[in-house]
């Protein structure tokens, strides 16, 4: 049979059956349409989780000194300046930057009452500042322990939105890095319930300088030495800054430590974070780490690869459910295309006795079939996309504010509506499969006999 005709054909059957026919494919909608709605959700939680909550760089490793293990005959050594440039001659490594931990308890107080007077002029000038949250902030009280970390400025140089992330002059305010999940916690819990201000990257510039005190604690009684008070100024959020504590410049916490401890502290590092030229350089790079006496610190990697991995399983058994409704709907088909059959077979047997194959009537069954799968992939896809915006829309506004709430809850793959349609053509095709074969193998003498 040609094509044309083939299509003549199609085209015919499916306007004198399309009541039947589109009752049939409602369930191939519905089907789509979750298909494509859960897997778009599955995407934006793990672009939530890959970006903002754990975010991971493919061509870095964590560094650390290796822990004390039972049974180990390893022993562990101190990531010390030789160490550094060990690892930076190692095949492979493009830059290390290192990080030292402030070995001596530090504190921070903060009074509402004595912020300057300029400084709640500059904050109250940024957009989105009410009154009352100014109000707030006159009433905060604050006796904080903080814990310390220095970095490399070349690691942060990206982070830093204003003046420079480096160990000061005397009598300047010390620039610091703040966690950017610290901040997010901060602003969907904390300054919310208190009506205070949300920190933003636009209101960094006008954060006024707070205090710091170093060597000294509100608990401890074992600290032994002058407390020095300083004050550091926030400069930018950081994903490589410390989660529960503030960044400062690796060359101040190594001034801190030395005037506090010695020397030798002020040489010691907690870890440090290998660059590699490539991602396919990590394998050997990592080798080379745990045979120099050291660990990788998959801790952050590992938590990532686990929420990933949760996210997946639901994804996948939402998505399970939803090609199992689209399976049922194929068997829906096939109840109706034999019931279509059985009232055409005296056409189908006529078309046989003019010549048509066996090949012509499975190819006429199944065109009509696969042309009713794209049909209801099309509209699966293109409802479920809607469907995906409008619930964007909707969980943005009626939601509350949380830590991490992103900015769009549904991510659309490139693929995706290919694969809706596939699908939908593909279990249309297995639905019509069995009444084609059915029609192919009718006797034409028989049908147009009646016999």
């Amino acid at each position: 049979m040609r094509p044309e005709n083939l299509i003549r054909f199609v085209a015919q059957n499916l306007r004198r059956n399309r009541k039947n026919l589109a009752f049939s494919g409602v369930g191939i909608v519905v089907g789509i349409v979750s298909f494509t709605f859960f897997i778009a959700l599955g995407y934006g939680a793990n672009e939530v989780v890959a970006t903002r909550i754990f975010p991971l760089e493919a061509n870095r490793l964590q560094v650390v000194p290796r822990t004390a293990q039972f049974g180990s005959l390893a022993e562990g050594r101190i990531l010390d300046d030789p160490v550094l440039s060990a690892l930076a001659r190692l095949p492979g490594v493009k830059a290390v930057y290192p990080r030292m931990k402030l070995s001596v308890l530090t504190t921070m107080s903060l009074d509402g009452e004595h912020i300057p007077a300029e400084a709640v002029v500059m904050l109250s000038r940024i957009p989105g500042i009410a009154p009352q949250m100014l109000a707030g902030l006159k009433q905060i009280r604050m006796w904080l322990e903080i814990m310390v970390t220095g970095l490399d400025p070349l690691l942060v140089k990206g982070d830093v939105l204003t003046g420079d992330f480096r160990d000061p002059p005397p009598g300047e305010p010390i620039p610091a890095l703040m966690s950017r999940r610290m901040i997010e916690i901060y602003n969907s819990g904390f300054a919310k319930t208190r009506g205070l201000p949300r920190i933003s990257e636009l209101m960094i510039p006008f954060l006024p300088p707070l205090p710091l005190t170093v060597n000294h604690s509100f608990i401890s009684r074992e600290v032994s030495g002058s407390a020095m008070t300083t004050r550091i100024k926030l400069v930018g959020l950081s994903h490589h800054a410390l989660m529960g504590g503030i960044t400062l410049p690796l060359d101040t916490v190594r001034r801190w430590n030395r005037e506090y401890l010695g020397q030798r502290s002020a040489q010691i590092y907690d870890g440090a974070i290998v660059e590699v030229e490539s991602s396919d350089r990590l394998g050997p790079v990592q080798q080379a780490v745990s045979q120099m006496g050291f660990d990788i610190d998959f801790g952050e990697k590992r938590m990532a690869e686990s929420v990933g991995f949760a996210v997946t399983l639901l994804t996948l058994g939402f998505t399970l459910i939803s090609l199992i409704i689209v399976g049922i709907a194929a068997i829906n088909m096939a109840h109706t295309f034999f019931m279509i059959i059985y009232e055409r077979k005296r056409e189908i047997g006529l078309l046989r006795a003019l010549g048509a194959t066996r090949a012509d009537v499975r190819a006429l069954i199944l065109v009509e079939a696969a042309f009713l799968g794209a049909v209801g992939g099309l509209l699966g896809t293109g409802l479920g996309t809607f469907l995906c915006w409008v619930m964007d829309r909707v969980a943005g506004r009626v939601l509350p504010d949380f830590p991490f709430k992103p900015d769009r809850f549904f991510v659309l793959p490139w693929w995706l509506p290919l694969s809706g349609i596939s699908f939908a053509i593909l279990f249309c095709a297995i639905g019509a499969y069995f009444p084609a074969s059915k029609a192919a193998r009718l006797d034409p003498a028989s049908t147009l006999t009646g016999r």
